[in-house]
């Protein structure tokens, strides 16, 4: 189950964070314990220098779960998310010959250097980190973007409560956003030229589940190829099903990404990621430079993340995203209407996110303080949730996908009477309140 690990001792019900998009098939999953403990037993480690059985297995597992006409069929294997788009923006401008990598605002990269300088959001970039040669595009966020409103999220229960003019089929929006991409890159590609690559998650993570409105990415990566560069999908906390309805979130936008790259999820919370390209930008990579990692693809990550797939897939989990994310969705929807302070509710599957405000009226984000409070309360009955967004005022909602109906009905119920301690000027909020009065 969800809380598998945590223990009746913790006082925790259930576990929605799932590590921070993390666990995918649960908390102690046998088959991926088994796996792991069973290639402990025969080799620990080789370099991916060196040929093994279960490197090649995995390889072979992973290009299995790409779709064929998309042309991504070589994979590198790392250990995080974050070196996985070093690689991505490795291997975009040694195939370019060009520097700049082009990201969205609000979006999360990773935590080395050149991603941090590629994340856009205060809470993680340092003052002190260089940033040549990266920049950001405008976030198209339909919920605090300039465009957007209650018809532009795809496929989800959850739209804005602002109107837009947009209709079923047209998103005006997305028209809009890839536009300011379009001048960005006026401004900064002489006669069309210098663009290496273009990144953006397949749903905003760290920006709590932000939802592109339907058909930018299409229209972006128009505009990436027009001036010459290639497209990375960063999918570290959107694949593996976990949006209910496509194992990928570029399979979601409907778009053909040159790189992807992947962690989290794939291991079940074991060190593990990887990048997968197109035969021809590996071979400009190879011919770059020496490449190779001394952990990614291992014997044991590889038996985990082998382990993992298959769970997935036995286990039916991409299903299951779909079915409780739509439950947990449609709570979402009900305690919107009910309470004036929740903001926004979005997602897909089962990744989704909570945007606490002041009052609807305004959209004022809700102090922190005041987050940490409801958070806490919602600790204490019995559900750990995470938290994010680019006001650090929502409740990010990422469990292991094998969560049920049953765990969904109850978190709503916790929340429920959370919000209304909170609306009832019951929840000390003032005890989580670094400025109050001593």
């Amino acid at each position: 189950t969800a809380a598998k690990s945590i223990g009746k001792s913790s006082g925790i019900n259930a576990e929605y964070g799932g590590g921070i998009c993390t666990v995918s098939a649960g908390h102690a999953h046998d088959a991926v314990n088994a796996a792991i403990t069973d290639q402990m037993s025969r080799v620990s480690h080789t370099s991916n220098i060196f040929l093994h059985p279960k490197l090649h297995e995995y390889s072979q597992a992973m290009i299995d779960k790409i779709p064929k006409d998309s042309n991504l069929s070589v994979v590198y294997f790392c250990n995080s998310g974050s070196e996985a788009n070093d690689l991505a923006m490795l291997m975009a401008r040694a195939y370019t010959g060009y520097l700049n990598i082009v990201g969205l605002r609000k979006a999360y990269h990773g935590a080395s250097a050149s991603n941090i300088a590629l994340t856009a959001m205060p809470l993680y970039r340092h003052a002190n980190m260089p940033i040549t040669n990266i920049s950001q595009t405008m976030s198209p966020d339909p919920y605090r973007g300039l465009w957007g409103g209650s018809h532009c999220r795809d496929g989800s229960p959850c739209q804005t409560l602002r109107t837009c003019d947009c209709g079923p089929d047209v998103c005006n929006a997305a028209d809009m956003y890839a536009d300011q991409y379009r001048d960005h890159l006026l401004t900064m590609c002489p006669g069309g030229k210098g663009l290496a690559g273009f990144i953006g998650e397949g749903m905003g993570g760290m920006t709590a589940a932000m939802m592109q409105p339907k058909g930018f990415y299409q229209k972006a990566y128009e505009i990436t190829k027009s001036f010459g560069g290639v497209n990375i999908m960063d999918e570290v906390q959107t694949g593996f099903g976990r949006l209910g309805t496509h194992y990928w979130g570029f399979e979601y936008h409907g778009v053909r990404p040159d790189i992807i790259t992947a962690a989290k999820s794939i291991g079940n919370g074991f060190p593990l990621a990887m990048a997968i390209t197109t035969p021809e930008i590996a071979e400009a990579f190879a011919n770059s430079s020496l490449h190779f990692n001394t952990f990614g693809g291992n014997a044991i990550a590889s038996a985990a993340g082998h382990a993992t797939l298959k769970a997935i897939d036995d286990d039916g989990l991409m299903e299951n995203s779909r079915v409780v994310g739509n439950r947990f969705l449609e709570g979402f929807n009900y305690l919107r209407e009910k309470y004036d302070h929740v903001g926004d509710c979005r997602g897909k599957g089962l990744m989704m996110a909570m945007e606490f405000v002041e009052s609807k009226s305004t959209n004022t984000p809700l102090p922190l303080y005041k987050c940490n409070a409801i958070l806490e309360r919602t600790k204490d009955l019995g559900v750990l949730l995470g938290k994010g967004g680019l006001y650090v005022n929502c409740f990010r909602i990422q469990p292991p996908m094998c969560i049920s109906l049953e765990d969904a009905d109850f978190t709503i119920q916790v929340m429920d009477k959370v919000f209304a301690e909170y609306q009832e000027g019951i929840l000390d909020v003032e005890a989580f309140n670094p400025n109050a009065a001593k």
